[in-house]
């Protein structure tokens, strides 16, 4: 994606999203380029996930339900039907597609699994997912360590971001949705079979 493609989508977006939204977008845009070139991502493809990736998050939570039921995006979980504000990744790559024109399936991928992730993560999948959480605007318990891990480790820091997320929901009394709990077991499985299986220390450094 162009830097004019880039501002046209910016504008758009501003049009769209409420100001502080659209100032978050713009910050994980950045974040997720900055990262990609860190860890060898394509940093084109993260930056426009990035910016779009809350393109649906306005959106109430029953018309997101709603958006869902008439793209036939397959079954969609009780705790999602509970908690609809996760489905945002879904209707944002709905809407990245019929609003702004992205035709690459990884580009709305990233967007569809930004919220809740998945057990295979591509680099630009996990780049984007974490851009959301280290994105300079970003000020809650634990987000330090969390930037401090992301200048070293891709997976440790993910794994990290969705320790605290799952963290955060059991504290709160909160459900937890399957696919964040697969994701963040995906994350360390790869990074067992990249230490050495059994060796936790190696993920503890």
């Amino acid at each position: 994606m162009d830097e004019v493609s880039l501002a046209k989508m910016r504008a758009q977006l501003a049009k769209a999203l409420r100001p502080r939204r659209y100032v978050h977008s713009v910050g994980v845009e950045q974040e997720a380029r900055r990262l990609a070139s860190r860890f060898g991502a394509d940093a084109e493809l993260c930056a426009t996930a990035g910016l779009l990736h809350d393109c649906a998050r306005d959106i109430p939570g029953h018309q997101l339900v709603e958006i869902v039921s008439q793209h036939d995006e397959g079954c969609v979980s009780d705790t999602l039907l509970r908690n609809p504000v996760l489905l945002h990744g879904l209707v944002g790559a709905i809407l990245a597609k019929e609003k702004y024109g992205i035709d690459d399936e990884r580009v709305l991928r990233a967007i569809r699994l930004h919220t809740m992730g998945a057990p295979d993560m591509t680099p630009e999948d996990k780049v984007v997912c974490l851009a959301d959480y280290t994105e300079p605007g970003r000020d809650f318990p634990g987000v330090e360590g969390i930037r401090a891990c992301a200048e070293r480790s891709l997976d440790l820091a993910l794994l990290a971001a969705f320790d605290s997320t799952i963290k955060h929901l059991i504290d709160s009394g909160y459900e937890i949705e399957a696919a964040t709990v697969a994701a963040r077991n995906g994350i360390l499985r790869g990074l067992e079979n990249s230490t050495g299986v059994g060796d936790r220390s190696a993920l503890q450094q």
